[in-house]
Order: C-alpha cells, then sequence, then structure tokens
C-alpha cells in the first residue's frame, strides 16, 4: 500500500510538471513568433552595415591613426565620445532566467575558450545577466569583471545608453551570445561590434581592403556616427538574437522534458497495474485458501 501510495504521488508530481513544461513552451513559442520576423530581416541589412564599417577601419586605417594621434595629443578640435583606452572588451550576454535550454552553457564555453587565448589576456570582461554570473562566479577563473543587469524581455533604451557609455571607452567590442538559425538549432557566436571584422561573422582577423572612399563630409564624423549610432544598433541586434535563440532553445528544453515526463509516467503506470494485479492475486488467492479451509 505504501509503494502504490508513492506511485500515485509521483504521478501527480509529473502531471504538474508537465502542465508547467506545456505553458513554458506555449509562451517561449508565443515570443519567439513575435521578435523572429523582425530580428531576421535585420540581421542581412546590419551586415551589411557593418561591411561598411570594416571599409572605413580598414582602407583608411591611416587616417584613423591620425585620428588616434589627435586624441593622445589632445586636440580639442577632436570629439570626447570618441577617445578610447586601447583595450579589448569582452562581454558575454547571458540571461537571468532559466530553463533556457543548452545555448546559454554553449555560448558561455565559446567565451571562456576565447578567454584563454593569449590575445584575451589583457581583455577587460563583462557578463551580462544572472545565469553567466553565476556560472562565472563557480568556475575557477579568478579574474575580475563587470557585471551589469539588464531584462530579459523588455529592454529600454536606457539600458542601451549606460552600456554604450561603457563600450565607447574601448578600442574593440565582442559580445558572446546564441544565434538563432532555425527553431531546431541556435549557435553560440562571438563577433565584434566596433568594425574589427563584418557583424556576426567568425572572422578572427580584420579584413584587408584596397578600396578607397571619400567620406563626406569628414572622415571624423563619419566615424563618430558609426562609434556611435551603428555600434548602439549592431548590440541592441544581438540582445534580440540572444532573445530569439533563447526562446528557440527553451522550446526544444521543454519538448526533451515532455518526452521524459512522459517515458516516465509511463513507467509509473506500468508498475501502478504490476501492483493492481498482485493484489488482486492476493484476493484471490486469500479467497480461494479460506473457501478450502471452510470445505
Amino acid at each position: 500500500m505504501p509503494q502504490k501510495k508513492i506511485i500515485a504521488e509521483n504521478l501527480e508530481a509529473l502531471n504538474s510538471l508537465k502542465d508547467l513544461a506545456e505553458s513554458y513552451e506555449e509562451i517561449a513559442v508565443i515570443r519567439m513568433q513575435k521578435i523572429k520576423d523582425s530580428v531576421l530581416k535585420t540581421r542581412d541589412f546590419l551586415a551589411d552595415l557593418s561591411d561598411v564599417f570594416v571599409d572605413l577601419k580598414s582602407s583608411y586605417d591611416r587616417d584613423v591613426k591620425e585620428l588616434l594621434e589627435k586624441r593622445k595629443s589632445g586636440n580639442k578640435t577632436i570629439l570626447p565620445l570618441l577617445q578610447k583606452n586601447g583595450k579589448t572588451l569582452m562581454v558575454y550576454l547571458s540571461s537571468n532566467g532559466r530553463l533556457y535550454g543548452s545555448v546559454t552553457q554553449k555560448t558561455y564555453k565559446l567565451f571562456i575558450e576565447d578567454l584563454k587565448k593569449p590575445e584575451s589576456q589583457n581583455a577587460d570582461l563583462m557578463i551580462i545577466g544572472t545565469a553567466g554570473r553565476d556560472m562565472f562566479n563557480s568556475s575557477s577563473y579568478a579574474r575580475p569583471y563587470t557585471y551589469f543587469d539588464i531584462p530579459d524581455i523588455g529592454v529600454e533604451v536606457d539600458h542601451i545608453k549606460q552600456l554604450m557609455l561603457k563600450f565607447l571607452q574601448y578600442e574593440k567590442v565582442h559580445v558572446y551570445y546564441g544565434k538563432f538559425d532555425n527553431v531546431i538549432n541556435q549557435t553560440p557566436i562571438g563577433t565584434s561590434i566596433t568594425g574589427e571584422n563584418i557583424f556576426e561573422t567568425e572572422t578572427l582577423k580584420p579584413i584587408s581592403r584596397e578600396d578607397r572612399f571619400i567620406f563626406e563630409p569628414v572622415l571624423e564624423k563619419i566615424f563618430y556616427f558609426f562609434e556611435t549610432q551603428i555600434i548602439a544598433n549592431l548590440f541592441s541586434q544581438t540582445l534580440l538574437e540572444n532573445q530569439l535563440a533563447r526562446h528557440a532553445s527553451r522550446v526544444n528544453a521543454m519538448e526533451e522534458a515532455l518526452i521524459h515526463i512522459d517515458e516516465e509516467s509511463k513507467k509509473l503506470n506500468i508498475a501502478k497495474n504490476l501492483i493492481k494485479r498482485q493484489m488482486q492475486n492476493k484476493k484471490q488467492l486469500e479467497t480461494i485458501s479460506g473457501v478450502a479451509i471452510w470445505g
């Protein structure tokens, strides 16, 4: 009897988990459908815009270096927001919530792999989201980092502004996040938002360009535009890409959870039926034994 009660309690718990998983999956599908079209349409446009950014930094490298020299010399004609510290910032974009499937862990693994590389030893680190912070704090890495908290959904303009004030201090900014391929696959990716390579590619070195352009009105103002407006737009896209990938990953995770729940429910129902038959057999034996005694 106690075993039968335990099985009944386990079945009730599995049914509750099933309801929860179905609710999570339904919400994830709704949110995924809400942002999917805009993310995919914007992706190609920003990739092309990023290509122009690479042209700006590569084809006019000498002009940019002269601009940097003016900054260092304290030239007051140089816009203050173009001042740089010459360092690289590595940003791991995670989440605050849980149950987002494997994409968060895969992105974290990519972030750590790049963190181990020699060229990353002097880079500054930023972690966005409590899930990433908890994973990094529980690891063996003792490197300091800046933590920033933004909501998983409904990011405000003020959040972007605060982050941009940080990003604009750095020469290079690399963001690590999950990229949506389709409902089944989500790819962890590390991409530059400061023009070292084309946005959302895994090119590790700047692309050598032979093209020459005439910038109107002047290089400095164009450079200022790219280093403020374009970087902000590229980072906003990474936030949306990461949201979309997380929702798709959650759908997969909940589907897998529902399959496991169904399998466990079948096992418990088989055990429940087995106990039921055993009890029926026991009653029949007791009945037969009673008849034999009275006979």
